[in-house]
C-alpha cells in the first residue's frame, strides 16, 4: 500500500510595503495595481495562500464602534477580492496587539483611545495597573493589555472579531486558516520588557502588577485552604504573604532563584501559576474565536503563534528568556544535545500539557498553529523551544506551520535550507509561512526560491531529493600556508572564519579538511596533540558550516599545488623495523618503483599487516576525542594512498614526472617480490602447472623473477600476454585488497552510537590521459592500478570501474561509503595526452550508480577554476542521470584571491541545484 501525503501549504505574508498603506488602497489606483502585481506574482509561484495582517488600529482608529462599520473593512474587502480573483487563499493574522515594536517598518500600534476607554470602565478603587504587564521595577508595555484585565478587555476584542467575521462572510470559502495574534510581536507568550529597554535593567518577569498579586495570593489561598499552610509551604515564616507588599518582595526572590536554576515549592508554585495564567488567556480567546467563527467560517482552522525563537536577552541565556515568556521548564538548567535537535529531558510531556491548557477541547480538531524560529541564521544554532513545540505537537496530533520571524535575506542559504529542513524532515508540520511577499521584488532570486519550495510541497519532500546537490570546498592543507607569511596567527584564524562565513552564506554546506597524521601524532607514538583541529572545528561549528576530516596517512608536499610539507611520522619506520626482524630496511616499507626510486608518501600496501595496527589506533584516537562532535561531520574520509587516493603513486615526481606518461610501475620492493611469488604459489599447484599455462621453464616459484617493466607495455603486452596479465592483474588486486583491507577496518571503528550514522568516504582519482593513445590504451590507468588489463582492453567503457567498485566496496556497506572522484572540470582531449576525461566521468558514475554506491566528484587541478568552461563541464557532471550527489571544490583560497570568476562561478553552480 503507497502511502500518500497533502501537499504541503505555502503561505507568504504581505508585503511590509503594501501592508502598511492598505487604508489607501481603496481610493490609489497605483497602488491597487502593485497590489495585483505582487500577489500575481505570488500565485505564479505556486503560494497557495497570502498572510494578510488585521489592524485593529485601521479598522477602528477613533472608537470600537468602528469595528461594526461595513466602511471600515472595505480596503480588506478590496484585497481579498483581488486574491479571489488570481486563484489566492487569504491568511487573516487579527491583530490584538500592536506589533513591530523593536523595527519600525513593521510597526502597527493599538487603537489610540484603547487605554482611555478600559480606564472609564474601571469600577472605583480597582487597580489603575489591571491593564499593564508590570515587572518589579515598574516598567511596562503599551504593546499588548495585561491577561489580568481580560474581562475589561474581550467585549472590545469580541466587537473586533465579529466585525472582520460579518463583513468579510462571503469570502469565508477563500479563508483556511485564521490567526489571532494575542501576545508580543503575535506570539503566545509573556512580553520580555527589558528587551525593549534601553542600557540599563535586565529582562524580568512582568507578572508584578497589583492586579496580577492579587490573582496569584486568591490562587494560592485557594490551592493550600490557608494563610497558614501557604506561609508552610513557602517556608516564609510568619510573613503575612496576603499582603501584596509582602508577596511582591516575595515574589522577587523566588523569580530571582528561578532565573538561577534553583527549585523549590515556591520556585513550582508561582511558575505553574505564571504558566496557567498564560494558558488561561490563550484559551479564552480561542474559544472566542470559536464561538465567532462559526457557520460560513467552520471549514477554517484557528490557531495562534507558539514562539520557537525568543529574543536574546542582553544578561541572559534562552533558557532565561523561555522562564520569563511563559514557556520555560523550570528547574531544568542542562539541555542534552540530540543528534541535529536540543530537547531538555521530559520536555515533550510539559509541553504536551501546556498545549492541552491552551486549546479548548471543542477547537483541538480545528485547530493549527504557526511555530516561530524557522531560518536560522548562518551561526545561530537551531532553537531549542522548536524541538520542544514539535515534539508536543506530534504528541497530541496538532500540525504546525512554520513561519520565519523576519524578512528573510535572499543569498543567505543557511537560512533557506533551515527553513525547508525544518518541515520536510518533520512530520508535525503542514508547511511553510514565509516573511513576506516584498522578496518576490527581486525577480530572479525571489521567485526562484519561493519556486524552490514549491518543488518541495508535494509527498513531503521526496521528489525534491532528486535534484539535490552537495557542495563542499577543501580547506588549506594548513592555515599557515593560505597566506604569504607561511605563519598561523590570529590573523589567520580571522581569515579563515571570514572566509568559511562568505562560503556558508554562498550554500557550501561542509569544509573538507586533511588530518595530518604526521602532525598529530609525529612527535612520539600513542601521543596526539589535536589543538590545531579543536580550534579549527569549533571555528566551522561557530558558523554552522559541517566537518569533512580526512584522516589523512600520507605525506602532505610532493603532489599538483601542493604549498604544504608535511611527512607521516618519521619515528614509525623504525619503530617497524625494531619490533619486526624478518624486515631487512625501509626499503621493505616503501614503494619502490621499476626504475628503483621509492617513495616515502604512503607506507606500501605490502606493508599492511605491520602498520594496520597503527592506522586504526589513529581512528580509534579520532573517534573517542571528537565524539561530541559527530553530529557536525558531514562524512569521514579515509585516505588509502598518495594524496590520499586509492592508487600507487605511479605519477609522481619522485619518478619519471613529464606529464603525461604511462607512469611507473611500483611494486619492486623485497616485500612486493615475495607476495608476488606467494600469488603465483597459490594460484598454481606446481611450479610445472605454471610453465605449462605460461609456455616458462623455472625450477621453482623462488627462482620466478619480477618482470621488466618495459616488457610487460611494449607491443601492447600488456593485452595481448597471458604473463603481462596475470602480474598486472595481481598488481591491480594487491591495490584493491589493500583498499578494502582499510575501508572495512574504518566502518567497523566508525560502528559505534552516533558514528554509525556518519558516511566513510574514500577517494579514487579520475587518471584520465593515456585513455585513447592507440598505442597503449588506457596504460596509465593500468600502472595505477585501477583497472585489470583483459584482452579487449581499449578506450571505451567495458566495465572496468564497475568491477573496481564492487570489489572495494563491501555489498553490506554500499549504502554508508561515499566515493569520491576527480576531474569532473575536464574535457576530452585527444589532441593533449589522449585525455578522456570526460568520458571517464560519465563511466564512473554509471558504475556507481549500478551498485548504488553514493557519488561526489571534484575538480583534479585549480586552473580550470578560472575558466567557464571548466565550471560549465562540473555543472553538465552534476545534471547527469545518473550522476553525482555533489562536488567538493579545491581549494578555499583560490575562492577569494583578486581574481573574482572562481568565487561568482561557485555562486552560480550552487543556485543552478539549489
Amino acid at each position: 500500500m503507497t502511502t500518500t501525503h497533502a501537499p504541503l501549504q505555502l503561505w507568504v505574508h504581505l508585503g511590509v510595503s503594501l501592508s502598511r498603506n492598505l487604508l489607501q488602497l481603496p481610493d490609489t489606483p497605483a497602488l491597487s495595481e502593485a497590489l495585483r502585481q505582487q500577489l500575481q506574482r505570488a500565485r505564479q509561484s505556486g503560494v497557495d495562500a497570502v498572510v494578510v495582517p488585521i489592524s485593529w488600529r485601521h479598522v477602528a482608529p477613533f472608537s470600537p464602534e468602528q469595528a461594526s462599520d461595513a466602511a471600515s473593512w472595505r480596503p480588506y474587502r478590496q484585497l481579498f477580492a483581488m486574491a479571489r480573483q488570481l486563484g489566492l487563499k487569504v491568511i487573516p493574522d487579527l491583530s490584538l496587539v500592536a506589533r513591530g515594536m523593536n523595527d519600525s517598518r513593521y510597526m502597527t500600534l493599538l487603537p489610540g483611545w484603547l487605554w482611555g476607554r478600559l480606564q472609564q470602565q474601571l469600577p472605583v478603587g480597582a487597580p489603575l495597573d489591571t491593564f499593564s504587564f508590570l515587572d518589579q521595577y515598574g516598567r511596562d508595555s503599551v504593546a499588548l493589555t495585561s491577561f489580568w484585565g481580560l474581562s475589561y478587555t474581550k467585549p472590545l476584542f469580541t466587537q473586533f472579531l465579529q466585525g472582520f467575521a460579518d463583513h468579510l462572510a462571503d469570502f469565508a470559502d477563500m479563508v483556511p486558516h485564521v490567526i489571532l495574534g494575542i501576545g508580543p510581536e503575535g506570539e503566545w507568550r509573556y512580553p520580555l520588557l527589558g528587551y525593549y529597554a534601553g542600557e540599563g535593567l535586565a529582562a524580568d518577569f512582568p507578572c508584578f502588577s497589583q492586579q496580577a498579586l492579587v490573582d496569584l495570593r486568591t490562587t494560592q489561598l485557594a490551592r493550600y485552604g490557608s494563610l497558614t499552610a501557604w506561609q508552610q509551604a513557602w517556608q516564609c515564616g510568619e510573613q503575612d504573604l496576603a499582603n501584596l507588599t509582602v508577596l511582591k518582595q516575595q515574589l522577587v526572590e523566588i523569580t530571582a532563584a528561578l532565573l538561577a536554576g534553583k527549585a523549590g515549592v515556591a520556585q513550582a508554585d508561582f511558575y505553574h501559576w505564571y504558566q496557567a495564567s498564560l494558558a488561561h488567556y490563550g484559551n479564552q480567546l480561542l474559544t472566542l474565536a470559536d464561538r465567532v467563527f462559526c457557520d460560513r467560517w467552520q471549514a477554517a482552522s484557528l490557531g495562534v503563534r507558539l514562539s520557537g525563537r525568543l529574543p536574546l536577552l542582553r544578561n541572559g541565556d534562552e533558557h532565561s528568556a523561555a522562564l520569563i515568556a511563559g514557556l520555560g521548564l523550570p528547574g531544568v538548567e542542562a539541555e542534552v544535545e540530540v543528534e541535529a535537535e536540543i530537547v531538555a529531558p521530559d520536555s515533550a510531556p510539559r509541553f504536551a500539557s501546556v498545549l492541552t491548557q491552551l486549546i479548548p477541547s471543542q477547537v483541538r480538531a480545528r485547530c493549527r498553529l504557526l511555530l516561530t524560529g524557522a531560518g536560522a541564521c548562518q551561526g545561530e544554532p537551531a532553537p531549542s523551544l522548536m524541538a520542544h513545540w514539535q515534539a508536543a505537537a506530534v504528541a497530541l496530533g496538532i500540525p504546525l506551520l512554520a513561519e520565519s520571524q523576519r524578512q528573510l535575506v535572499l543569498d543567505d542559504h543557511p537560512q533557506w535550507e533551515h527553513l525547508m529542513n525544518t518541515v520536510i524532515q518533520h512530520e508535525a508540520y503542514d508547511g511553510w509561512v514565509i516573511r513576506d511577499l516584498d522578496i518576490l521584488m527581486d525577480q530572479q532570486v525571489g521567485e526562484t526560491r519561493l519556486r524552490q519550495l514549491t518543488r518541495l510541497r508535494h509527498g513531503q519532500g521526496q521528489v525534491s531529493r532528486l535534484n539535490h546537490r552537495e557542495f563542499r570546498v577543501m580547506g588549506p592543507l594548513h592555515l599557515k600556508v593560505a597566506n604569504r607569511r607561511q605563519l598561523l596567527s590570529e590573523a589567520e584564524w580571522q581569515q579563515f572564519a571570514d572566509q568559511v562565513r562568505a562560503l556558508r552564506r554562498m550554500g557550501v554546506t561542509a569544509i573538507s579538511t586533511d588530518l595530518w597524521w604526521g602532525l598529530i601524532e609525529g612527535r612520539q607514538a600513542g601521543v596526539f596533540d589535536w589543538t590545531y583541529y579543536d580550534r579549527l572545528v569549533a571555528l566551522l561549528a561557530q558558523h554552522d558550516m559541517r566537518w569533512v576530516p580526512i584522516l589523512s596517512f600520507h605525506q602532505a608536499g610532493g603532489n599538483v599545488n601542493d604549498d604544504f610539507m608535511q611527512t607521516i611520522p618519521l619515528w614509525l619506520w623504525g619503530r617497524l623495523l625494531e619490533n619486526h626482524p624478518e624486515l631487512d630496511s625501509v626499503r621493505d616499507l616503501q614503494y619502490v618503483s621499476e626504475t628503483g626510486d621509492a617513495s616515502m608518501e604512503y607506507i606500501s600496501l605490502w606493508a599492511d599487516p605491520y602498520v594496520q595496527p597503527y592506522y586504526e589506533r589513529f581512528m580509534s584516537a579520532f573517534r573517542e576525542h571528537f565524539a561530541a562532535r559527530a553530529g557536525m561531520i558531514a562524512e569521514i574520509n579515509i585516505s588509502l594512498g598518495p594524496a590520499g587516493e586509492l592508487r600507487y603513486p605511479s605519477y609522481n615526481a619522485h619518478d619519471w614526472g613529464n606529464y603525461p606518461n604511462r607512469g611507473t610501475l611500483q611494486c619492486y620492493s623485497p616485500l612486493a617480490e615475495r607476495d608476488w611469488r606467494r600469488h603465483l604459489s597459490e594460484r598454481y599447484p606446481t611450479v610445472e602447472a605454471l610453465n605449462y599455462a605460461f609456455g616458462t621453464h623455472y625450477r621453482a616459484f623462488e627462482d620466478i623473477p619480477m618482470p621488466l617493466a618495459d616488457a610487460l607495455f611494449n607491443n601492447k603486452e600488456y593485452v595481448y600476454s597471458a604473463w603481462a596479465r596475470e602480474f598486472l592483474g595481481w598488481y591491480h588486486a594487491a591495490l584493491v585488497t589493500h583498499g578494502q583491507r582499510i575501508l572495512q577496518a574504518a566502518l567497523a571503528l566508525f560502528a559505534v552510537g552516533r558514528w554509525a550514522a556518519v558516511p566513510i568516504g574514500i577517494k579514487i582519482p579520475g587518471i584520465h590521459w593515456e585513455i585513447s593513445d592507440p598505442a597503449s590504451p588506457r596504460v596509465a590507468e593500468i600502472t595505477a592500478g585501477l583497472i585489470r588489463p583483459h584482452p579487449t582492453l581499449g578506450p571505451t567503457n567495458q566495465r572496468e570501474y564497475l568491477q573496481l567498485l564492487e570489489q572495494l566496496v563491501p555489498s553490506g556497506y554500499r549504502h554508508r561509503v561515499v566515493v569520491h572522484f576527480t576531474c569532473l572540470e575536464m574535457i576530452n582531449k585527444d589532441y593533449e595526452g589522449y585525455s578522456r576525461a570526460a568520458d571517464l566521468v560519465g563511466w564512473f558514475a554509471a558504475a556507481a550508480h549500478e551498485l548504488g554506491i553514493a557519488l561526489m566528484g571534484e575538480n583534479a587541478l585549480a586552473g580550470e577554476l578560472y575558466g567557464e568552461q571548466g565550471w560549465q563541464q562540473m555543472a553538465n557532471a552534476l545534471r547527469m542521470t545518473p550522476g553525482f550527489g555533489g562536488i567538493t571544490l579545491l581549494r578555499m583560497q583560490n575562492f577569494f584571491e583578486e581574481e573574482p570568476l572562481p568565487r561568482e562561478r561557485l555562486q552560480w553552480l550552487i543556485n543552478q541545484f539549489h
